[in-house]
């Protein structure tokens, strides 16, 4: 059975994206436009890893994140944050949200992959990328 990822971004282009990208990599993913779809989706099955922006209406991807670490259920899934945030300002609180790793906007969907994989605890895909 594929390991299962949720994609939470407010972008449906992006979600399209990386919908295809990780479902081609062998990947079951779900999608949620927003913090609070997430928590639904999470409260009928938890996924294996989650990939969240951080901006977002409703409820935003650093809440989600802080939600995520304080629920003992939740908190040892793997959180890739994809996100615009300038690169400072996201390292000064990548550790306080628990995040696994934070991969900024625009990104190489290669070291998306890869990045899941490792955090999956999967071995590396052997040949060239489709990234």
């Amino acid at each position: 059975m594929p390991h299962r990822i949720l994609l939470v971004d407010d972008e449906p282009e992006l979600l399209r994206a990386l919908l295809v990208r990780l479902t081609a990599a062998g990947f079951a993913c779900e999608t949620a436009s927003n913090g609070r779809e997430a928590f639904e989706h999470m409260a009928k099955q938890l996924p294996d890893l989650i990939i969240v922006d951080l901006l977002m209406p409703e409820v935003s991807g650093y809440e989600v994140c802080r939600r995520l670490k304080e629920d003992e259920r939740t908190a040892g899934i793997p959180v890739i944050v994809l996100t615009a945030v300038p690169e400072r300002t996201v390292a000064s609180t990548a550790e306080w949200l628990g995040v696994s790793s934070v991969l900024h906007k625009p990104f190489d969907s290669s070291i998306l992959v890869s990045t899941v994989r490792s955090l999956l605890k999967l071995p590396p895909t052997e040949g060239p990328s489709n990234g």
